[in-house]
């Protein structure tokens, strides 16, 4: 199978992700919030919560996909890609927002000593459901993911993954409930908020950084200086200047040749160079080099 078909199926992958993750924490949404409100689960209904927020990012990363998949035009030359980050940063607020609310709400019934029946047991089968049901998207989503380095979608996968986590305390909310201990129920709830909190506060930073053009990792800059310098007719690096562009990367370089290597041959070193780093370093579509002469030598 040619890389080609792999990329194209990859795409088609990552879009039915986005779908499915939307699909599903509708279906989670309105589970847990009915089994929440009928089993009196404070918890669960903060999960729900959760849920309902998955609902609009997965909108959100969505049509940041979508937008930032278009090719470059005249009034964007560098693509869209930065809608990806805008999209991050936006689920990101969202789940800081959700978190927010569900802690002080939580935080509140912990503090009053108002006597609470325990919820009921089939609040247990709903919080099993929500663990097995956001681990089995995030599995999904991340995958799609990493193969098109796509930041909404990635985003999209560590929020079913803190929906998860986050289904965990409520489970053993409801059963510690169940033998008598009744905070347990906003007690989790609580911690449901601190890790919702967590997830929203790491997007943002993330993409954050994505918005500022932050360069590429170490190890990826040290793979491209050692193929620059093993191209045949490269003597040396003079500079390097990498960045994020969504779900594509940049790259722009000087390169060092010998002082007589005539136009002919540089526009063919550079030419190999080109096809060399795109075909060695994933995700690296646009690249600038310029050949200077290595009076050093």
């Amino acid at each position: 199978m040619t890389k080609t078909t792999v990329d194209e199926q990859c795409k088609k992958c990552a879009e039915h992700a986005m779908w499915i993750c939307m699909g599903s924490n509708i279906f989670l949404c309105a589970f847990k919030g009915f089994i929440g409100y009928y089993t009196g689960s404070l918890a669960l209904m903060a999960d729900s919560l959760h849920s309902g927020a998955d609902v609009m990012d997965a909108i959100v990363a969505m049509i940041a996909t979508r937008i930032g998949n278009k090719p470059p035009d005249e009034k964007h030359p560098y693509g869209h890609g930065k809608t990806e980050f805008m999209g991050g940063l936006f689920i990101g607020i969202v789940l800081l927002a959700g978190a927010s609310s569900i802690s002080v709400n939580a935080f509140i019934h912990l503090i009053r000593n108002i006597p609470q029946p325990p919820p009921h047991f089939i609040a247990i089968f709903a919080a099993l459901t929500s663990i097995v049901v956001n681990e089995m998207l995030f599995r999904r989503a991340s995958c799609a993911a990493r193969r098109v380095n796509s930041a909404a979608l990635e985003a999209e996968a560590w929020d079913n993954r803190a929906d998860c986590f986050s289904s965990m305390p409520v489970l053993f909310g409801v059963l510690g409930a169940q033998f008598g201990f009744t905070k347990l129920d906003p007690l989790a709830a609580l911690l449901v908020g601190i890790l919702v909190g967590k997830v929203g506060f790491e997007l943002l930073s993330k993409n954050l950084h994505g918005l500022m053009d932050t360069t590429l990792h170490s190890d990826e800059i040290k793979r491209i200086k050692e193929l620059v310098v093993a191209t045949t007719g490269v003597e040396d690096i003079d500079h390097l200047r990498t960045r994020g562009m969504g779900r594509h990367y940049m790259a722009d370089m000087q390169i060092l040749v010998k002082p007589r290597t005539s136009v002919k041959r540089s526009n063919v070193i550079v030419a190999e160079l080109k096809n060399t780093l795109k075909r060695e370093i994933k995700h690296l579509e646009d690249i600038t080099i310029v050949c200077r002469a290595d009076t050093k030598k």
